[in-house]
């Protein structure tokens, strides 16, 4: 259990540094739009309830496609074209600045086994 716990904290740290980050800083957001604009656009043209809109929106976005979904007219199918396209580089690109960030973050921390020895000898120290 306190690995996970670890592995997560880690996780928030990366995503706190890309919030951090200039160059990335503004990908959240974006991915954040591109959800939104895909929930209201479902949600208004395929008469879909928000949750439902919102679960096809990041299903979509996420590459996973369950299929229990899909659009039913042109236009909306031909939005989905272009919100898969726009939305799948701007994910991408998300979560390559996440885990660019933890692995910085990996690499720039102290291993486990270097801060025990670190403590042994300031207990040896003392």
């Amino acid at each position: 259990m306190v690995p996970l716990a670890l592995a997560f904290r880690g996780l928030a740290r990366a995503v706190a540094g890309v919030w951090r980050d200039p160059e990335t800083k503004a990908l959240p957001f974006v991915a954040a739009a591109l959800v939104l604009t895909g929930t209201l656009f479902y949600w208004r043209f395929e008469d879909w309830t928000i949750v439902e809109s919102l679960y096809f929106s990041i299903v979509t976005l996420t590459t996973v496609g369950y299929g229990d979904l899909s659009p039913t007219t042109a236009g909306t199918q031909i939005f989905t074209i272009f919100y898969i396209l726009t939305g799948i580089g701007v994910f991408v690109a998300l979560l390559a600045s996440v885990a660019q960030k933890y692995i910085e973050q990996k690499a720039e921390s102290p291993s486990a086994r270097e801060r025990l020895s670190a403590r042994r000898r300031r207990g040896q120290a003392d």
